[in-house]
């Protein structure tokens, strides 16, 4: 029995998230679909990180055992034969069977896209939030300051987060590439809380548009409660970008 690591892509839209529900189209119900397709047996998978209904991945990572003894290029040729076509396989691996997909991850990076032009494009209006107003951008340095490091980010976190639920979180690094007509966040830490990147990303929002201020943002993280932030926007600009390991590249 050998343990395989599989690089996930997916456009989200249709599916009401990656982790396996009952009666609705998930990732992981369609990849374990394609894996009962080759093994014509039930094969239990595990997902490094669970994304939410609407939320796209480039880089999403999954593990499964195997008894086939297949190479790495057969894998990812029958998984994608089964799998729908917005979700495809770009790599499989053979790791230790000790290895843990979830609990090993050491960094998962995600970007959220917005776009503020005129000519807001419907193809684009699956993958962008959309915005009609004009950004500022200047306070946003002093914004992230606030968040590198290990904070409770219970103010951040989505009213399904259990109460009791541990809630402190690191943020490793937070930036953002400013175009013409959009905008994109890039923010990485080891681990997030349910929703916790989209609200993060909604208070950028407000305080470019001088509806929050860098006080107010200051005080959400140092005095943490559910509820403080209640701006979310939409999963669709939302993508798993990365997902790091150590002396593993996926």
């Amino acid at each position: 029995m050998n343990k395989y690591l599989v690089a996930l892509k997916y456009d989200g839209t249709s599916f009401k998230g990656s982790q396996k529900q009952p009666d609705r189209r998930t990732v992981q119900g369609c990849f374990e679909e394609a894996l009962q397709n080759i093994h014509k047996e039930f094969i239990q998978s595990e997902f490094a990180s669970r994304t939410d209904s609407g939320v796209h991945a480039t880089s999403q990572v999954a593990s499964f055992f195997s008894n086939k003894n297949l190479t790495e290029e057969k894998w990812v040729s029958s998984l994608n034969y089964y799998l729908p076509d917005d979700a495809k396989i770009s790599k499989c691996i053979r790791v230790d069977k000790d290895f843990d997909v979830r609990r090993d991850a050491t960094e998962r990076e995600y970007i959220y896209k917005i776009y503020h032009g005129q000519n807001f494009s419907p193809i684009d209006s699956r993958y962008f939030e959309y915005i009609d107003y004009d950004l500022e951008t200047k306070s946003l340095s002093k914004a992230y300051k606030l968040f590198i490091g290990i904070h409770d980010f219970l103010s951040f976190s989505g009213r399904l987060v259990p109460n009791g639920v541990p809630t402190k979180r690191e943020i490793k690094s937070i930036s953002h590439v400013e175009n013409k007509d959009s905008l994109e966040f890039k923010i990485s830490g080891k681990s997030f809380l349910y929703q916790q990147v989209r609200r993060m990303v909604g208070v950028f929002l407000l305080l470019m548009k001088g509806k929050i201020t860098i006080q107010q943002i200051s005080d959400a993280i140092e005095f943490p409660k559910k509820g403080t932030v209640n701006f979310l926007p939409s999963s669709k600009g939302l993508f798993l970008s990365k997902i790091k390991y150590e002396n593993l590249i996926i």
